[in-house]
Order: C-alpha cells, then sequence, then structure tokens
C-alpha cells in the first residue's frame, strides 16, 4: 500500500545539497547575509511536494496586531532575562477557562524573568489568544507586516550580482522561473528589514536570551547574533539530518550562515539523526525534553485505561488526505470490535475538512477533530490504546507518552522511517492486517527506555541550566 508519488525529503536533500555545492551558493552573501540560506526551506519543500497549502489568513487579524504592537513598542516595558517568542497557535491547551501557550507557559510559570512575544501564524485562534493564561507582551505579528511594507519599498538593495546568480540557477536547475531577481531582492530586504526591527526589540526588552520553537526564524536569529544575545531553538517536530533547515558541517570558510545558538532537543534520538551536521559538530544540541510530553506522560500514567472499547489517535497533516480516508474506511470495515477513533487535523495545514466528513463523518466510530479544538492532542494519544499518523511530529510524541505508534506508508512517511527501529513503532501498510492487529490487541508496548530516548525528562531543571550557561556566557548566535 506503498505510495510514493514525490520525492522523499531525503531524495530532495541530496538534490538540494548537490545543487549547492555546485553553485557554490554558501559563500554567495549579499553584505554579509547568505540568500541562498534564507529560501532553502521553501525551495525544498517545493522541490518535494510543490509546499503545502496553508488556510488563508485574516487581513482583519493582520492589522489589528500591527497597531497593537506598534503601541506595546511605544509604552514604557520592562526588562526581562528571556524572551519567547511563540505564536497565536500554541495556545492550544487549557487549563480551567484559560488558554495555554503549550510551549512556554510551564516555563515562565517555573523560571522566573520571562515573557512572551507572539505573532499570527494560523487562523481560528483568536478566542484562544483572547483567553491566555500568560498574555504576551509584545505582537511581533506588527513587524512582520512593517518589514514586509518596508522592505518593498524602502529597499536596503535593489541589484546585486547574488540576485542574478540565483536566480538564474533556480530558473535553469528547477525550473523556477518565479524566483525572479525582484522577488530575491524583495525577499533579501524584508529579511534585513526585519532584522533591524527586531533588534530594536531586543534593545527595549533587553533579554539575554531568546527562545524559539522555530528552525526558521532567521530575522530573530540575526538580530540576537547582532545584539549578542543568546538564541535557544527549541525542537519543534520532525528535526533529521535532512531537514532542510539543518546545514551540513561541510560548508566553505568563506560561508557566512544563521545558526542558533543551541538547540534545545527533544532527547537523545534528535542528537543521534543529526550526526554530521553543523550543529552537531559544533556541539549546539543539548538533550531538554518538552513540558507537553511530561504532562501527558502523567496523565497517560494516572489516567489510561484499557478498555473493552479500543482507543485510536490519528493526527493529520494535510498530505495524503483522501488516501487516509480511504485507508480509515476500510480499517473499520474490516474491525468488528467496539472502537472509537479520533481524528485530529492540522491546526494550519489541513484546509480540506469538509473531506473527512464526506468521508468519515456518518460513521459512529470516528470523531473528526477540528485542528482549532481546545483538545489537547497530547492528551488525545496519552488516553489512546494506539497512536497513527504518517509522518507526524506526533510519532514521537508518542513514543515519548508511552503510546504506540504506527506509521502509515503513504508520501513523506520517509521522514520517519527511522524510528521503526525503537520498540513502540511500527509499520500499518495494510488497513485490513491492522484491523487484525486490533482485533487481537496484538500491537507493540513502549518501553521506558524508548520514552527516556525520545524525550528526556525533567524539562525545566534541564532548561535552567540552559539558560544559566547562555546567561554566564552572553554568547550571541554565532
Amino acid at each position: 500500500m506503498t505510495q510514493e508519488t514525490n520525492l522523499t525529503e531525503a531524495e530532495v536533500s541530496a538534490i538540494v545539497r548537490s545543487f549547492e555545492e555546485r553553485w557554490d551558493l554558501f559563500s554567495k552573501l549579499v553584505d554579509g547575509v547568505c540568500l541562498w540560506q534564507l529560501i532553502r526551506f521553501e525551495v525544498s519543500l517545493r522541490k518535494q511536494r510543490g509546499g503545502l497549502v496553508r488556510a488563508p489568513l485574516s487581513r482583519k487579524r493582520m492589522i489589528t496586531g500591527a497597531f497593537i504592537g506598534v503601541l506595546q513598542y511605544l509604552l514604557p516595558s520592562r526588562h526581562y532575562h528571556y524572551l519567547c517568542k511563540t505564536y497565536d497557535s500554541a495556545h492550544r491547551g487549557m487549563q480551567g477557562d484559560q488558554s495555554v501557550d503549550i510551549y512556554f507557559d510551564a516555563l515562565c510559570d517555573e523560571i522566573d524573568g520571562g515573557a512572551k512575544m507572539s505573532s499570527y501564524d494560523a487562523a481560528g485562534f483568536e478566542d484562544t489568544v483572547a483567553m491566555a493564561k500568560r498574555r504576551p507582551v509584545f505582537d511581533d505579528t506588527s513587524l512582520i507586516v512593517l518589514s514586509a511594507v518596508l522592505g518593498r519599498y524602502f529597499p536596503y538593495k535593489k541589484t546585486d550580482p547574488v540576485f542574478d546568480l540565483l536566480a538564474n540557477a533556480l530558473a535553469l536547475e528547477f525550473g523556477y522561473n518565479d524566483y525572479t531577481v525582484g522577488r530575491l531582492a524583495r525577499q533579501y530586504n524584508v529579511f534585513r528589514w526585519r532584522s533591524y526591527l527586531y533588534g530594536l526589540v531586543l534593545k527595549k526588552i533587553m533579554p539575554v536570551v531568546v527562545l524559539a520553537p522555530d528552525s526558521g526564524q532567521f530575522a530573530l536569529m540575526d538580530a540576537c547574533r547582532n545584539r549578542k544575545v543568546g538564541f535557544v531553538e527549541l525542537q519543534h517536530g520532525v528535526f533529521t539530518a535532512v531537514h532542510p533547515n539543518v546545514l551540513p558541517k561541510e560548508l566553505p570558510s568563506q560561508a557566512s550562515v544563521i545558526k542558533p545558538s543551541i538547540l534545545a532537543a527533544y532527547g537523545n534520538f534528535t542528537r543521534e539523526v543529526l550526526l554530521g551536521t553543523a550543529l552537531e559538530a559544533d556541539g549546539r544540541i543539548e538533550a531538554v525534553g518538552a513540558p507537553f510530553i511530561e504532562r501527558a506522560r502523567m496523565l497517560r500514567e494516572s489516567a489510561f485505561q484499557p478498555s473493552e472499547e479500543v482507543k485510536v489517535t490519528i493526527t493529520t497533516q494535510g498530505v495524503a488526505t483522501e488516501q487516509l480516508c480511504q485507508f480509515v474506511t476500510v480499517f473499520l470495515q474490516n474491525a468488528n470490535l467496539p472502537m472509537k477513533i479520533y481524528i485530529k487535523l492540522h491546526p494550519a495545514y489541513d484546509v480540506e475538512e469538509e473531506l473527512y466528513v464526506r468521508y468519515l463523518g456518518s460513521e459512529p466510530r470516528v470523531e473528526i477533530i477540528s485542528g482549532k479544538s481546545a483538545r489537547s492532542t497530547h492528551e488525545l494519544i496519552a488516553l489512546s490504546d494506539l497512536h497513527l499518523s504518517i509522518s507526524s511530529a506526533s510519532h514521537y510524541d508518542a513514543l515519548g507518552i508511552g503510546t504506540p505508534t504506527g506509521i502509515i506508508p503513504f508520501e513523506t512517511y520517509q521522514s520517519v522511517s527511522a524510528i521503526l527501529q525503537h520498540e513502540g513503532a511500527f509499520l500499518v501498510d495494510d488497513p485490513e492486517r491492522f484491523a487484525a492487529i486490533v482485533s487481537r490487541r496484538d500491537w507493540p508496548v513502549v518501553p521506558l527506555e524508548t520514552k527516556n530516548h525520545f524525550f528526556a525528562s525533567g524539562f525545566v531543571g534541564n532548561m535552567k541550566r540552559v539558560l544559566q550557561q547562555r546567561a554566564e556566557g552572553n554568547e550571541a548566535t554565532k
């Protein structure tokens, strides 16, 4: 049942690596900036599957965020020891009648001196942001909007040989004629303005360290580097040596690339799959765990009880949507036992919710949960017998929580296939065979060793150590 309609992430990585070596792109700088690094992710994603379609954003929310951010910047502000860069979509946990930022609220509750800045990244979270337990001190949607305007109408640079070279290379090698000189110049200028504006915010708030769960925050990383502020990247999702934002260690000596001071990784599994990368070679990886996994572990240990009704949580990513629906349909036709299947949609990339409803909406054993729902994905996984997905970061999460996870081998599944070497993960390549496994309750278990290998324990203590190291060295991103 394996589907390979598109190139795998590893295949794209090899193609892109060969391309950038032939054109020596990492040594092609525009006033010290490696433009190729800024677009490497989007080019790679396009090469793999044409890019993912995001749900449309609200213009009203963008404009509101821009005004709020400007006002917050103009008002007096206190200084903070560390600043957490988060997003509207992160406010999807609930604590009573308040929404919780799944990345940073636990950290800010335990370690004094922290504050958050948040930007609008996905539609549908306006109400949960308004209910936030810990409100951001700055809405950096304003910087995103303002830098886009300034980059277009007040450019640092209109022409440069690198713009011409990169446009020519992308057109000749990949046929991407839409990467025009003008477009590349605009991307460079937006980056420069965004870095400058983030620098002004850092000057006002004066953090020693900035934290962000995003490997593509290049403008913020650059601003930190320029202001001698440490930048700690918290791992978010599947992050391996073939991820487009992971750089190889073999770079030209004249290359000037942007890297985090530290990658705060989930666990030693991430360290292993990043062997041979610039991050690993520079000693920039620390295994710290994740707060949402620790909460889910405790929930599973205290509240999960196997019952006659088998519970399965399926997490989606906006890929192979129709194939996944067909898979679940055939599985249910062959699984004659009490069962509940929760299909939790991706908060940003599942723009075809009606497709799931059309295929599975009338099936009483299936509950389709919107990506914007306050129901926690990690709680669903913790209270389920099994987890399934195609190539989701939730595979990692499930193993860390202690819930067996199955990989459905549709497009992109190879990006997580390395977890199949570990107990608790298994391949689900046939819906009828999977129905037989579930009927016999013959799925694997997740041993403690696997849980701790994927997610280190003691997140808060580990982060205290990382923050202290950054404060003592006041190490800027190099």
